[in-house]
């Protein structure tokens, strides 16, 4: 299983130095290693488990991950995308790259193709104002119970 996650520093309104905590302890925490952000900061991951390498673009990334497939996470108010699924209805691909944009919108949207997703996170007021943080924390852990969910279905069913 090859799961990557892929974000944009909030360079201006934090710097990555403090930005990173929020990033890689919920990376380390549900068991991946290989976490990606655009631009180059410099920065250097204090977690040993957790991989760190920057981009200098998204496309860059891209170029690099052809065969991964895309699941990019838009807030709803902004984006209005009839393909959008809600996070509740999603069913997370084996092997993806889970992209996050900003609060506000997802700059990355140009690059979905036919074969990817675009996902978004319901909340009570649907404002679509999460920090990419926050929804990598709401994304990892709906993954992990879906899939531990299905695992132990799956199990059940086999008996």
């Amino acid at each position: 299983m090859t799961v990557k996650i892929l974000g944009h520093w909030e360079i201006g309104y934090h710097a990555p130095i403090t930005e990173q905590q929020y990033w890689m302890l919920p990376i380390r925490d549900f068991g991946l290693t290989d976490w990606n952000m655009v631009p180059i900061s410099g920065i250097r991951c204090a977690e040993q488990n957790v991989k760190l390498v920057e981009w200098r673009s998204y496309k860059e990334f891209f170029d690099d991950h052809p065969d991964l497939t895309r699941v990019f996470l838009e807030p709803r108010t902004t984006h209005h995308n009839p393909d959008t699924t809600w996070l509740h209805e999603f069913e997370h691909p084996k092997d993806c790259v889970y992209v996050f944009g900003s609060a506000h919108y997802n700059p990355t949207i140009s690059h979905c193709r036919a074969q990817d997703h675009v996902v978004t996170i319901k909340t009570i007021q649907d404002k679509g104002v999460l920090w990419a943080d926050q929804a990598l924390v709401i994304t990892l852990y709906d993954r992990m119970q879906r899939m531990t969910y299905a695992h132990v279905e799956e199990r059940r069913y086999s008996i």
